[in-house]
């Protein structure tokens, strides 16, 4: 079965890589007479995938999670606020299309701006029938989790995030290393398949994955185990040894 799964992912790698233009720098898009702003919105329509320090390309695939409906709930509970907090909000099932136990009793973890985490905690606590557990510890994980249940944390400051409140690629990557509370979701060898499936085939912001590893003292890691499926433009550019 695993070999099985190996040889999908490889042929989903090959089909991308031999659509996939090779990445263009952006003082070629400026040659063709786009300024910032311009690939700025390219990148927005998707037009453009942004590879980060300064290099692009056609066709981008992005990644878009799951928002399912009590994600949607979630937000506009928080929309209500008067001043909006920020936050990254996760199902569990959001990555069922690139792992193999298919997860069917979805968690959710609502990350929120520090601050709020407490208020936002009594709030979903009365709206919600779900189990919702503040910044929850091992023990209350094990022993307190149901199928939806909610756990509200802190936002890490500065932390990479979507206008829509779901986990953009780039976090989703490094918490799937780093984070105990996604390792409480998945078996270790979903998470490698899962990293190797975004890795392989979606655009990643690099200058932002690396950026955000670097406020998290994880840059060195984080180096180690995904050199292989940086793209040699941007190695180049960072210095990275092959």
């Amino acid at each position: 079965m695993c070999y099985f799964y190996q040889y999908i992912y490889f042929l989903a790698f090959i089909t991308y890589y031999l659509s996939m233009e090779r990445l263009i720098h952006i003082n070629s898009l400026r040659q063709k007479g786009l300024n910032n702003m311009a690939v700025s919105r390219l990148v927005k329509k998707e037009k453009l995938g942004n590879f980060g320090y300064g290099f692009y390309v056609d066709n981008p695939r992005v990644l878009h999670l799951e928002n399912d409906n009590t994600m949607q709930e979630i937000n506009r509970i928080l929309d209500e606020f008067p001043v909006p907090p920020k936050r990254v909000i996760f199902s569990s099932a959001s990555l069922n299309f690139c792992i193999n136990q298919l997860i069917s009793n979805t968690t959710y973890i609502v990350e929120i701006e520090k601050g709020y985490a407490k208020t936002v905690f009594e709030i979903l606590k009365n709206r919600f029938n779900n189990i919702v557990l503040l910044k929850p510890n091992n023990e209350e994980i094990v022993n307190y989790w149901k199928p939806n249940a909610i756990y509200v944390t802190d936002l890490f400051s500065r932390s990479p995030n979507r206008n829509d409140g779901t986990m953009p690629i780039e976090k989703l990557i490094f918490d799937l290393m780093f984070d105990k509370n996604i390792h409480y979701l998945y078996s270790k060898q979903d998470i490698d398949m899962a990293i190797e499936m975004l890795c392989n085939n979606y655009v990643i912001n690099y200058k932002t994955l690396f950026s955000y590893a670097e406020r998290k003292n994880k840059e060195e890691k984080l180096h180690k185990r995904i050199e292989g499926y940086i793209p040699q433009e941007i190695k180049e550019v960072m210095g990275m040894s092959l």
